[in-house]
């Protein structure tokens, strides 16, 4: 039997309504840019932070009608307690993630690794680039030390090494000690 030209074509589906075609409000639909939507079957897309929810995961009824979650409450405690949890997750044995400000300017570092040396010589650098740009590292760090009120013990071979590095005898004086440092412009440990 043929089928007249005005008689639906049950391969076409049903017509839709202008109402079903609104699926801005729809929680499996996030709108890109105007008119254009990402449409998933299975997942949520409504998560204001971009993560996908699966969509059969159990809705609180005191959600609003539009399925979005309540905005988190940044505080101080909130913030160091992410990091703190960021840090305990991390493979490595030691770690350090600081924000610091600098004549004005903020500045962050995170570093982790297995080697304590490593940790603390990138935490002291770091934090001495951002004393002063014309000033070496090295002076800067030294100039910090000799003026905090940190008494610093330096191991018995350091300081072998650097009589060393002067090039003076045993025969030399403490005087010619100070003066070689003197000339070299400070003591490099």
């Amino acid at each position: 039997m043929a089928r007249r030209s005005d008689e639906p074509n049950p391969e076409e589906g049903k017509v839709l309504s202008p109402e079903e075609l609104d699926i801005a409000d729809d929680e499996h639909v996030t709108e890109i840019d105007e008119g254009r939507y990402v449409v998933s079957s299975d997942v949520r897309t409504d998560d204001s932070y971009g993560n996908q929810i699966p969509s059969d995961s159990a809705s609180d009824p005191s959600e609003s009608s539009s399925g979005n979650p309540p905005e988190p409450e940044f505080t101080d405690a909130n913030v160091h307690q992410w990091l703190a949890e960021q840090m305990a997750d991390s493979n490595a044995r030691y770690g350090f993630d600081v924000t610091a400000k600098f004549d004005g300017e903020v500045d962050q570092q995170q570093l982790v690794s297995n080697d304590i040396v490593t940790v603390f010589e990138s935490f002291m650098l770091w934090y001495g680039r951002q004393m002063d740009g014309s000033t070496a590292v090295e002076d800067v760090l030294g100039i910090l030390l000799s003026e905090s009120n940190v008494p610093v013990r330096y191991p018995p071979g350091a300081v072998r090494e650097l009589v060393k590095s002067t090039q003076l005898s045993p025969d030399d004086s403490i005087a010619d000690l100070l003066h070689a440092v003197e000339d070299d412009d400070g003591v490099q440990f």
